[in-house]
């Protein structure tokens, strides 16, 4: 049974190709993005690392803010942040992959192709979730320092659950036409016997 059988004002193939547009372009600057920052984070001298530190924790004890945030949850923080970038950076690879099979996938109209995006995107949002819990555990999720973060997380939550519907809408209308033509096409029919018997 089809999910959705229209994305808004246009069809769900049409919605596939534009989602796969987006993700495989926002991919590949993600990439870029993850990658300098673990090099960045990598080859930052320690005297760096503390001054990054020091200033984040002054930022979050402002007395504005005054959140009582700890050094230590600070540089665990930073810790999970750069974890996230290694993790983030491996899933966006994949997503280049995946919505490369999609574009093609939809375009070929082969059911196949669109796998690869059933999968990843679930894994996408699994990953996404378990660190806004980690986010919000080490500072809490309205911390100043983790809110902007882990919105950001949420709404690729929201983007991965309305693209794997539509993908998934998609692979099962592409699974109905190809049971359709399969039971419409001839096949091996049993002949009767025109055969008559000679007396």
């Amino acid at each position: 049974m089809v999910v959705m059988k229209k994305c808004g004002c246009c069809r769900v193939r049409t919605a596939c190709l534009i989602f796969g547009g987006f993700a495989l372009f926002g991919s590949l600057i993600q990439v870029s993005n993850d990658a300098k920052d673990i090099y960045h984070n990598i080859t930052m001298s320690r005297q760096d690392q503390e001054w990054n530190l020091q200033e984040l924790y002054e930022l979050s004890n402002m007395d504005r803010l005054n959140m009582g945030t700890t050094k230590d949850e600070i540089r665990n923080f930073l810790m999970i942040a750069f974890y996230f970038s290694i993790a983030d950076l491996f899933l966006s690879i994949a997503i280049i992959v995946a919505a490369s099979f999609l574009i093609y996938g939809v375009l070929k109209e082969n059911s196949n192709y669109l796998v690869p995006t059933m999968i990843v995107w679930p894994l996408d949002l699994f990953v996404r979730i378990i660190f806004v819990f980690i986010h919000s555990n080490i500072l809490g999720f309205l911390h100043p320092i983790s809110f902007a973060m882990n919105i950001v997380l949420c709404c690729g939550v929201v983007f991965d659950i309305f693209i794997w519907l539509c993908v998934y809408s998609y692979w099962q209308q592409l699974k109905a036409e190809d049971q359709s033509d399969l039971q419409n096409k001839p096949g091996l029919q049993n002949k009767p016997d025109n055969a008559v018997s000679s007396v």
